[in-house]
């Protein structure tokens, strides 16, 4: 009987073709937990970028939805723009059968599926609002519903919160969580919950300032002024004959038997002003205008700066933002000149948490800090989760608040890729410094938070992966660099005052 190859002789294994056999095994073994790691090393990659978003898109002229990977999940077939209120949630809100002559349209809101939402009424719109730079935007979990021609709120998963009983709802421009609504001609305030703020028994209501949690003026019946807050509470009583839209330090600006005055919510105060205007309370200082020239008063009326200036517009601290021969300095309410009057535009970002000047023929952009110290020289600064990115001397740098110089790998440590540069070229290395992306682009930006990056090349923008794989060739030509941002073959579209990513 053959006792086959692993014998020699008489009974004896061959230890050598054992451990031969063996170690072929070990490495067979090794190989396959080589390539399980691997798998599970690629579905980590993955999973850094696996929150869903959704996004308006736009191409040839129609109107569609994509996702956070780039992917067509509704086909651009819409000819009215769709309108997502909010990103993480797939309601999507369409509009239709618009008669451009009187204005009529239908609208309706649909899933993923291009299933119809909220059947039980007649229309379903976003509710629109826009920003101080005209910037449209939408509160993002209160949709307006019609039922009967009667209007009311559903939240995003359904649920009515308020009642359709209203002959017309619509947003306080500029204020978030701030629902006008309208009954029998008179006006109520509801917040994105459905609570009832102010009843609907009032002529008018518009919010105090931008932040609707400082109040808001309101006008009844008999056409007097008041303040009310966002508790129901009454701040001030309806006796004024108009009321500003400033605050500060618990003080309102209002018109009493035709003279303007100074007052508090307790009444202690009761200042009469002489100014042609008032522009901001900060602490115990009024920026003023005089003969249309500005300068600054104590509360007191007390002179601290001289109306003199072109304009003055308060920054932090004691510190001022001032415009005097067409140039932008600092000063305080001594009316010491603290940073030149040398800026041709200068402002403080609450963001980055300094002040940000520009001066003609330089495209460089100057940060200042809060010592009034110039800490940074570059263009093109954007922060974000709290770190400052800048070109300085044609390389991007990453900086804290503190203007400490950090890495790209500090910033975006949830990151695939990283960019880096050699020989005046940008490329993509991976979090161990290792060359993904050949460095031929002459700029980049940073991968975003869906794993793509923009690459720019021959004054051309393109599209790169997580995995380094060229999506879409640079092909884009794109001039507002703090717009760019790309999903999959799509970019972000530029001149525009709403978002929407286009594919052309």
């Amino acid at each position: 009987m053959s006792r086959g190859k692993r014998y020699n002789g008489e009974q004896k294994l061959n230890m050598k073709k054992v451990f031969a056999v063996i170690i072929t095994i070990i490495v067979i073994i090794m190989f396959f937990i080589g390539i399980k790691k691997m798998l599970k090393k690629d579905e980590t990659t993955v999973n850094n970028f696996t929150e869903i978003s959704y996004f308006t898109a736009y191409n040839n002229g129609k109107w569609g939805v994509i996702n956070s990977k780039g992917e067509n999940i509704i086909e651009p077939t819409n000819g009215e723009m769709i309108v997502i209120p909010n990103p993480k949630k797939e309601v999507f809100v369409c509009v239709y059968e618009v008669n451009y002559s009187d204005g009529t349209y239908k609208s309706k809101a649909v899933n993923s599926k291009n299933e119809q939402l909220y059947t039980s009424y007649n229309s379903v719109e976003a509710l629109s609002n826009y920003d101080q730079n005209n910037n449209i935007w939408y509160e993002d979990n209160v949709l307006k519903v019609e039922k009967d021609g009667k209007y009311g709120l559903i939240n995003l998963d359904g649920n009515e919160i308020l009642a359709c009983q209203y002959d017309k709802i619509e947003t306080i421009k500029g204020a978030k969580n701030s629902i006008l609504v309208q009954k029998d001609n008179s006006y109520g305030l509801v917040n994105t919950s459905g609570n009832i703020i102010i009843d609907a028994n009032y002529a008018e209501i518009s919010a105090l300032t931008t932040d609707y949690t400082n109040g808001y003026i309101v006008k009844n019946a008999d056409g007097k002024f008041g303040i009310m807050g966002i508790n129901k509470e009454q701040i001030l009583d309806f006796k004024y004959s108009d009321i500003k839209h400033v605050f500060g330090n618990d003080m309102y600006i209002v018109k009493e038997d035709d003279t303007w005055k100074i007052v508090n919510k307790s009444g202690d105060k009761n200042i009469e002003i002489n100014y042609s205007d008032v522009k901001s309370i900060d602490g115990e200082n009024l920026v003023v205008v005089n003969n249309g020239k500005y300068g600054i008063s104590g509360i007191d009326k007390t002179e601290k700066v001289k109306s003199e200036y072109q304009n003055i517009q308060y920054a932090f601290s004691d510190y001022y933002i001032a415009k005097k021969d067409n140039k932008y300095g600092i000063i305080n309410s001594n009316e010491e000149i603290l940073v030149q009057f040398e800026y041709d535009s200068l402002k403080f970002n609450k963001d980055a948490d300094c002040l940000e000047g520009t001066k003609s023929n330089d495209s460089n952009t100057y940060l200042i800090d809060r010592n009034l110290q110039l800490k940074l020289t570059g263009m093109n600064p954007t922060v974000h989760n709290g770190y400052i990115r800048i070109n300085v001397d044609n390389e991007y740098k990453f900086y804290n608040l503190k203007f400490e110089e950090k890495t790209n790998r500090d910033v975006f440590g949830n990151n695939t890729l990283y960019v880096a540069k050699n020989d005046g070229k940008y490329g993509l290395v991976n979090k161990d410094g290792t060359l993904v992306v050949q460095y031929q682009y002459e700029d980049i930006k940073e991968q975003n938070e869906y794993g793509f990056v923009a690459v720019k090349k021959d004054g051309k923008w393109g599209v790169i992966d997580q995995y380094g794989n060229v999506l879409a060739e640079p092909k884009y030509e794109l001039s507002d660099i703090s717009k760019i941002s790309v999903i999959g073959k799509w970019h972000l579209a530029e001149n525009v005052n709403t978002a929407y990513y286009v594919c052309e």
